[in-house]
């Protein structure tokens, strides 16, 4: 059977590579991108994590480098150090013993530790705007060699208002270069900027309703907020997950919850918005690691992280926005396998649950904490939809599965080691 991206024209080395990652068939969006970015065309592509794209845009670009060039030959700009990393780990993985240089370039790392890598002559550099600025500034690289360009997750960048730098770094950049624009949607403001960076433009659009929320099953399960904690401990004890993701709607209510859970004696730990770079390298690599079963989060981890293994995303706090819904139960459900996303929901916040029900064309199913299912009263216009949404063979959130090899006594007495 021919290998998906043999087909696509991928370099034999490059192929070895992915079917050492275990990656043989190519996701749609990167069915779409890598004809185009080998045939030298701009693409902008609406893709959420976890479909492929950021394979889309690496492929290609490993097979772009000329090795005898001893400067910066492509770039890749990220709204966050996090994602940045991650992209990072992927490129060499997809390198392999290649002689390509790559290095992240983000702010919580040693300044001058990336000052003497920078001397090396890298030739793909990939990081957050400030932190290249600042090198740049200071004399430590140039990007006048610069031929191909990403920007990944657009419309975040455009939101914390990063986009001003990254446009001063676009500017340094080769007159002529091939650009990538991956946006986890397509407002406006982002169409605007893609007709202001791009030229002979492929435009790819992965659903991401399609991409994302088909592969896992949505649970609601009606609580009161002063019962919220003990339901979320009642959902480890029953579901005793390989590893979950607790999403609450501030940095307060994430501690409070993480304080909680760890009082009870769950293997547990926090992710928010003013812990140190440091501190969240840490949690995000104990949790990667699966150390951590359960990470308790705001909405910084629901954007660009990419953590293998997640088997269930709890809505602690529902969201009020449907996209943000998506990127939430997009942390499970990864590459084709399936994930479980539980939201918890009380009488005051039925409205917001029929509103991600409504713009997704679902039905959620609606469960107990012992997992059995529960009647609900439905609009009758939400009756009608398809038979009230996707059909579900199972009564209970989570299928038996095969118990993963590492970190098989994880149940929820698992105490932290601190």
């Amino acid at each position: 059977m021919t290998n998906g991206f043999a087909a696509l024209k991928v370099c034999a080395h490059t192929v070895e590579q992915l079917q050492k990652m275990g990656i043989k068939k190519p996701m749609p969006v990167q069915e779409q991108a890598i004809p185009a970015l080998f045939a030298g065309r701009d693409v902008i592509a609406r893709a959420q994590t976890g479909t492929g794209k950021t394979l889309a845009f690496l492929v290609p670009l490993a097979e772009k480098i000329d090795t005898a060039k001893s400067y910066v030959q492509a770039l890749v700009i990220t709204p966050t150090r996090e994602l940045a990393q991650q992209i990072a780990t992927e490129m060499k993985k997809i390198l392999g013993e290649s002689d390509i240089k790559v290095l992240a370039v983000t702010g919580g790392r040693d300044f001058e530790t990336q000052k003497y890598k920078l001397e090396g002559r890298s030739h793909v550099l990939i990081g957050t705007p400030g932190r290249l600025l600042d090198h740049i500034r200071k004399g430590n690289t140039d990007l006048g060699g610069v031929r191909y360009l990403v920007l990944d997750e657009v419309d975040e960048m455009l939101q914390q208002g990063f986009m001003d730098e990254a446009l001063e770094l676009i500017a340094m950049t080769a007159p002529e270069h091939q650009t990538m624009l991956c946006s986890a949607t397509l407002s406006e403001e982002v169409r605007k900027l893609g007709r202001k960076l791009t030229k002979n433009c492929a435009l790819i659009d992965i659903n991401p309703d399609q991409a994302t929320v088909e592969k896992i099953k949505q649970v609601c399960l009606k609580t009161t907020d002063e019962y919220k904690n003990k339901a979320v401990a009642a959902l480890i004890d029953r579901l005793n997950p390989y590893l979950m993701i607790v999403f609450c709607m501030s940095k307060e209510r994430t501690k409070e919850l993480g304080d909680w859970l760890g009082m009870q004696g769950y293997n547990v730990d926090v992710l928010h918005g003013e812990m140190s770079p440091a501190k969240r390298k840490t949690v995000m690599k104990a949790f990667r690691d699966a150390k951590i079963q359960i990470l308790v989060a705001s909405d910084l981890a629901a954007r660009g992280l990419d953590v293998e293994g997640v088997t269930h995303v709890v809505n602690y706090d529902i969201p009020h926005d449907v996209d943000w819904y998506v990127h939430r139960i997009g942390r499970t459900g990864r590459a084709g396998n399936e994930g479980e996303a539980i939201t918890l929901y009380t009488a005051d916040e039925v409205k917001w649950l029929r509103n991600i029900e409504t713009k997704l064309g679902i039905l959620m199913e609606r469960q107990n904490l012992e997992g059995g299912v529960v009647a609900r009263r439905v609009a009758v216009a939400a009756k009608k939809k398809k038979s009230a949404g996707p059909k579900r063979g199972r009564n209970s959130v989570v299928d038996k599965r095969k118990a993963p090899k590492t970190g098989s006594n994880r149940r929820q007495g698992a105490k932290k080691g601190k």
